[in-house]
């Protein structure tokens, strides 16, 4: 189980980190370095005895990263703006196995049947989904024997100095973890795997009705029902856990009061119901191709990245606001550590921050995207388009299926024989027993069922 770190308040003195450094240090440290004041006096001296001895340099150094650099990371932890959605630290393993448990078949009362049916299995509908550890980063910083020296000048030089260590690697990493959180939603709103609300083109200038529209799918989600989540299962999200991520811009344009209203919550209780985003398309793309290894199309260490175009995020940037229920994201930290080195001819140390942590989303979890323009499907294309199977073999069939602003591209398959069968990954099997001399094989837009694509596969003996 993930768990959320403590919350701990560091020492915010040069002299109580000073003090609290000696408290822990070995004895030759401690023999060496006096208890300090909070004065520059005091502070100068306690740094001229650590510069003089590199051993006491080493061990200082090594202490405030490692005690006081973790407290500060460990309270920081959940500071990014989307931090609401983090599930916790997992100490343990490098996948998280989630289950979700559908609604149990009914049965008619038949006192007759009891006697043969009463010992026969019934197995749940029960769906799992894998979250894997996907992400692992470090960031690298270098401080030089002035720069300790000089954090020993002032009275809150050590507290400038932790500063200049911790927090250009920790804001860098906050920075990268809020990025592939919008990443990763604009990535699902991209590829059409999220429901959608439509809303009024000119949703700016009639805001009550757009609010009317979002109290109703809010009220929606309260009751289970297979429309809003990607695993089509029955699920459903109460008032409390659902938050309504929205632009600046469509921020800007609602009343918080009515908005509230519209989620039964007085506006305090709403604010934290509310998460901004500076735009679903406001994605620092270069950054993300380093982070997953892009360099083109052909060049790139995760297959699964999008790189967005320009016109690819403008069109993200037309959706205003979407309702997620809270666990819709997976953001667990898996490891976070800090190492550091000395580098004796260059007369500098050089610190390392890892950061591993799995990014990924529930299948399970209610989502809808609010949507000022009209979603469609264009096309949907099999291929093969023709093919010959024999008996008893198997043929892997693609689709691809045009859409426009967003649309599901999704699509079930269906064939005309009775005796062959096809799954829902497009994998037709051919009985060993088919008497039809070809079989059609028909993929079905979801979104808009009158779009077909089909394949005429030849049956070979």
């Amino acid at each position: 189980m993930p768990t959320k770190p403590r919350i701990v308040t560091l020492t915010n003195t040069s002299s109580e980190v000073l003090n609290a450094i000696k408290n822990s240090a070995s004895q030759n440290y401690q023999n060496y370095v006096p208890y300090a004041q909070q004065n520059a006096e005091s502070i100068r001296s306690i740094g001229a005895i650590i510069m003089d001895y590199p051993a006491l340099q080493n061990e200082f150094l090594q202490a405030l990263i490692n005690r006081i650099g973790r407290v500060l990371v460990s309270s920081k932890l959940f500071s990014n703006p989307w931090a609401v959605f983090k599930r916790g630290f997992l100490e343990f393993g490098e996948t998280t196995e989630e289950v979700f448990i559908d609604l149990a078949k009914p049965f008619i009362y038949d006192v007759s049947a009891a006697e043969t049916d009463v010992f026969k299995t019934e197995m749940p509908d029960v769906h799992t989904a894998f979250h894997i550890m996907n992400y692992k980063t470090f960031y690298k910083n270098s401080i030089f024997k002035n720069q300790l020296a000089q954090a020993f000048l002032t009275e809150n030089g050590i507290i400038e100095f932790i500063a200049k260590i911790v927090d250009k690697m920790y804001a860098s990493a906050a920075y990268d973890e809020f990025q592939v959180m919008k990443y990763m939603l604009a990535y699902h709103i991209y590829n059409g795997n999220l429901h959608i609300t439509s809303i009024p083109s000119n949703y700016t200038t009639v805001t009550d009705d757009v609010v009317s529209i979002i109290k109703g799918v809010s009220n929606m989600m309260e009751f289970p029902s297979r429309n809003y989540n990607m695993a089509a299962v029955a699920n459903h999200s109460g008032k409390d856990n659902q938050y309504l991520i929205v632009s600046a811009e469509f921020d800007a344009s609602m009343s918080v009061n009515v908005l509230a209203t519209a989620f039964n919550m007085s506006q305090a209780e709403f604010m934290g119901h509310k998460i901004l985003t500076d735009g679903f398309g406001a994605l620092d793309v270069d950054r993300l191709d380093t982070l997953f290894g892009y360099t083109d199309a052909y060049t790139m260490r995760d297959a699964n990245y999008h790189h967005f175009t320009t016109a690819e995020l403008t069109a993200l940037n037309n959706v205003p606001a979407v309702l997620v229920d809270k666990d819709f994201f997976v953001i667990l930290d898996n490891l976070t550590d800090f190492a550091e080195i000395y580098n004796s001819q260059g007369l500098y140390w050089n610190y390392f921050y890892h950061v591993w942590q799995t990014f990924s989303v529930s299948p399970f979890a209610n989502a809808t995207i609010l949507l000022p323009s009209t979603a469609s499907v264009t096309s949907v294309t099999v291929s093969p388009s023709t093919a010959t199977v024999a008996k008893g073999k198997t043929l892997d069939l693609d689709v691809t299926v045009v859409t426009s602003n967003f649309a599901s591209k999704k699509v079930t398959w269906s064939i005309n024989s009775s005796k062959s069968s096809i799954d829902e990954r497009g994998i037709l099997t051919v009985a060993s027993d088919e008497t039809a001399e070809s079989i059609t094989v028909t993929a079905t837009s979801v979104f808009n069922s009158s779009v077909t694509g089909t394949a005429t596969i030849t049956v070979a003996s």
